[in-house]
């Protein structure tokens, strides 16, 4: 999906893995949008992950629950 699919209600967690394809790689944050909260997008189909913020605190926390 793309950020202008996206609800708020989507963007509420950092999906380890992508919902869409099922990779694990991710793109680096566009840092042009640093006032704001930057998109982390998959690195291999493009959709949206998460924000740069829930992956610092997914990265702080050490937890992940994987589901298949």
């Amino acid at each position: 999906m793309h950020v202008a699919q996206e609800t708020p209600a989507n963007l509420a967690r950092f999906s380890v893995i992508c919902e869409s394809c099922g990779s694990l790689t991710i793109k680096a944050a566009d840092l042009t949008q640093i006032g704001s909260n930057p998109i982390v997008r998959c690195g291999r189909c493009d959709a949206v992950r998460g924000t740069l913020a829930q992956l610092h605190s997914l990265a702080r926390t050490g937890t992940v629950e994987f589901t298949v």
